[in-house]
């Protein structure tokens, strides 16, 4: 079963305007964000992102995040900690194996996750 919280920040984000489809896939519940835009200095200016969290959110921490299997960096090379290919949700995905070492459950949220996807994105470039 989907966590509460995390249905109502999903049902937030998509009220302003954010494409998101939630699902539960092998035991982790997810999100992917169609169209997520990136930063200058990758191969594409958007690209959909899935976050796999886990049914224990908020207080199992996200961890990871993926892009769409062809994003790369716009000199072709791939962005450090990102060399893996992995299949979720019948697609391929390219593994960005970022870790947010700082994650509050009483005070994050999927915001302050996207926060820190948006400032990994635009470091590795």
């Amino acid at each position: 079963m989907l966590p509460e919280r995390l249905v109502e920040e999903i049902k937030a984000l998509a009220d302003e305007g954010s494409a998101i489809v939630l699902t539960e896939s092998d035991g982790m519940a997810c999100a992917v964000f169609g169209g997520y835009p990136l930063p200058r200095g990758y191969n594409r200016s958007y690209s959909d992102l899935l976050l796999r969290l886990p049914l224990s959110y908020p207080n199992g921490k996200p961890d990871m995040f993926w892009l769409e299997s062809d994003v790369v960096l716009v000199n072709g090379s791939v962005p450090k900690s990102a060399e893996h290919i992995e299949t979720c949700l019948d697609r391929k995905w390219r593994r960005f194996s970022w870790h947010m070492t700082n994650w509050n459950p009483a005070q994050d949220d999927l915001r302050t996750y996207l926060e820190f996807v948006n400032s990994r994105l635009a470091k590795s470039v």
